[in-house]
């Protein structure tokens, strides 16, 4: 019986445990107490932090395991990495890792390679950022967070010092990078890469909550666009995933599409999509089961990519007001389209203003034969 670790045990890992299990797998999870939901499922589960390398891998040594892998999330991955590397196990190098958890040091290689992304600058300097990003509106980030946290469009010079402190109040380092402000349209791409090949999944169509924090409230798969914009994407992504050394595994690469038809490259995590992306709309909308291909990579062989169907998938997510919950009513099951849904707040909780993909209340995953499936009434009301 193969042995597989995983780092991680919340909402994220959990498809991940459960397909090893199913997979004839025995799983050794390592995570924290708090919100492990994939102890459970998991054949052997580790109360370790993810962020303690070193104490993970003595652990590891001990299981000899086949392979180690985490998904969606990108502090998991630096600790999948650090083990790999130093098992010898299958992973992305740890300079690879360096440059896709860190904004500034990913547009610093993306930059040098060549590659369309937006100015940007790790100043405090008000002037100096203006000199190089140039006016506003511009976006300030935290270098090392996802899920919309820390991030804030901002139209003036006492916003960017107040966005700046944000950002940094948020990230791992304490630190920030501000970007040119471009108007377009999102979407994600989804890949999977073996030896450094870059097999194309997917792209993905993301609608946000607009300025000032962008934060995500659906996708759709496949994204609508012309053929010719689409390969675009797709070889602009391909040559960032190798500008960035991306050699193995899952990758979630995010860009924005400009109105004159330039792509530009937000950011690159050598992970898969959070928010249901990787973990059930790619399967759902092309039948490759993308979470068993990235436990075989993990474990050292790859049988290609083979899509098997074509069609529609995607989430949406609920955006409550800001105050005490009295009441939720769902309908997801009266639509057959709508597969499984999820409520993150229960009567009596207190929901937030939504400023981060946290805040949100709750979300449904559909498939549907028709493009972008809109539902013809709310489907869950938070009261």
């Amino acid at each position: 019986m193969k042995k597989l670790v995983i780092i991680g045990a919340n909402n994220f890992q959990l498809p991940l445990i459960k397909k090893a299990g199913e997979l004839g797998m025995e799983t050794h999870v390592f995570a924290w107490e708090k919100g492990a939901v994939g102890r459970e499922c998991a054949d052997h589960y580790y109360p370790i932090s993810i962020i303690e390398k070193e104490l993970i891998l003595k652990e590891v040594e001990k299981i000899n395991p086949d392979g180690i892998i985490s998904i969606g999330s990108d502090l998991a991955m630096a600790t999948v990495n650090y083990i790999a590397d130093g098992m010898g196990l299958i992973g992305n190098s740890l300079a690879c890792v360096r440059v896709t958890t860190d904004k500034f040091a990913m547009r610093e290689c993306l930059s040098q390679g060549g590659l369309p992304c937006p100015k940007y600058s790790k100043s405090a300097d008000i002037q100096e950022i203006l000199n190089i990003c140039g006016d506003f509106p511009l976006i300030v980030k935290p270098t090392d967070r996802s899920g919309s946290r820390g991030v804030t469009r901002v139209s003036s010079k006492t916003e960017l010092e107040q966005a700046i402190v944000r950002a940094r109040s948020v990230s791992f380092s304490l630190e920030h990078i501000v970007e040119q402000f471009i108007a377009g349209r999102e979407y994600s791409v989804e890949m999977i890469s073996w030896k450094g090949e870059h097999h194309f999944l997917q792209i993905t169509e993301k609608e946000t909550s607009g300025e000032p924090h962008y934060v995500e409230k659906a996708h759709h798969q496949p994204a609508a666009l012309p053929a010719a914009t689409r390969d675009k994407i797709i070889t602009l992504v391909d040559k960032a995933l190798t500008c960035l050394k991306v050699e193995y595994g899952a990758s979630h690469s995010e860009i924005l599409l400009a109105a004159e038809g330039d792509v530009f490259i937000v950011e690159i995590g050598a992970r898969m999509g959070g928010d249901y992306i990787g973990s059930h709309l790619v399967e759902l909308s092309t039948g490759y089961d993308y979470v068993r291909g990235v436990i075989e990579i993990a474990c050292g062989h790859f049988d290609g990519v083979e899509q098997s169907r074509q069609a529609y998938a995607g989430i949406y997510y609920v955006f409550a007001k800001p105050g005490m919950v009295s009441r939720i009513t769902n309908y997801a099951k009266k639509f057959p389209e709508i597969l499984f849904s999820e409520i993150y707040f229960r009567a009596g909780s207190q929901t937030r203003e939504v400023i981060e993909s946290n805040d949100r209340a709750a979300c449904f995953v559909y498939r549907s034969s028709l493009a972008k499936f809109v539902p013809s009434e709310k489907i869950i009301i938070i009261e």
